[in-house]
Parts: C-alpha cells; sequence; structure tokens
C-alpha cells in the first residue's frame, strides 16, 4: 500500500470531486498507481499509513472544510501528536477571492498536517472560483512524488 498516491477530495457542490477523479486519469497515463476516497473516508490511522497524499479541497460557508471532510478535520485539528514524517503531500484548494476566507479549508489542511511532521513536496495551489492551474500542478506534484 505504501507506493500508491492517495487522492482525497472534500466537496460541496461536486467540483473538488470531479477535479480529484480527472488527476485519477491522469496518474492512470503517467502509470501512477493511485485511488480516490472522500476526505472523511481517512482515519487517523489510515492517515499514518499513508506515503503519498494529494488532497483537493473547496472551501464552504465562512472558511470550512466542506461537510465530506468535516469528520476529517475535526479528528485532524484535534491533535496534537501524530507521526506523519513518512508522508509525502500536497493540497489542491479552490475557492473564491470574493470569500474572506479564499481557499481556507485547504490553508487549514495544509498547515496542520505540516505542523504533525509530513512534508510538503509542492507549495499549496490555490485556484480562484475555477480550476485553472490545476492540472499543471497536479503534473508537477506527479513528478516529484
Amino acid at each position: 500500500m505504501s507506493g500508491i498516491l492517495h487522492i482525497v477530495y472534500g466537496t460541496q457542490t461536486g467540483t473538488a470531486e470531479e477535479l480529484a477523479f480527472d488527476i485519477e486519469k491522469l496518474t492512470k497515463d503517467k502509470g501512477v498507481s493511485c485511488q480516490v476516497f472522500e476526505l472523511d473516508d481517512i482515519s487517523m490511522d489510515k492517515l499514518q499509513e499513508i506515503s503519498k497524499l494529494m488532497i483537493v479541497t473547496s472551501t464552504t460557508g465562512d472558511g470550512e472544510v466542506p461537510d465530506n471532510g468535516l469528520t476529517f478535520w475535526e479528528n485532524l485539528s484535534s491533535l496534537t501528536k501524530l507521526n506523519l514524517s513518512n508522508l509525502k503531500y500536497g493540497v489542491l484548494a479552490l475557492g473564491d477571492s470574493s470569500h474572506y476566507d479564499f481557499c481556507n479549508a485547504g490553508k487549514i489542511i495544509d498547515d496542520k498536517l505540516k505542523e504533525l511532521g509530513a512534508n510538503r513536496i509542492l507549495d499549496r495551489q490555490e485556484c480562484d472560483f475555477d480550476t485553472e492551474g490545476s492540472m499543471e500542478w497536479s503534473e508537477k506534484f506527479l513528478s516529484l512524488i
């Protein structure tokens, strides 16, 4: 399982989910094995077993994590210790810059993973209102894992 890229998404309207599956197609073209999950499908125990992780998340409401990622975020944010030193990850954040908390869900997840010792291999990509730049970022991410 250690060599598999896990693509996890948090979505409110379906855009992040659709993008996660588009990226899955890209990984197949590149010969990278991957699995796609909703954020809430990833327990903290499972998170510790993952070595390669791409998070694709939108932001909802007043800067919140989407509904299908709330349990993941509540579990992650409550931790002070979790050994994630084996985790290589990147965050693709979707948002709307007209909102005060632009891409906040991606920012807070990114910051917390880093705080817990995970290794960010590519700076967070923040997409404004659409997914422009996301496939280029994904290609670069895949070349680094």
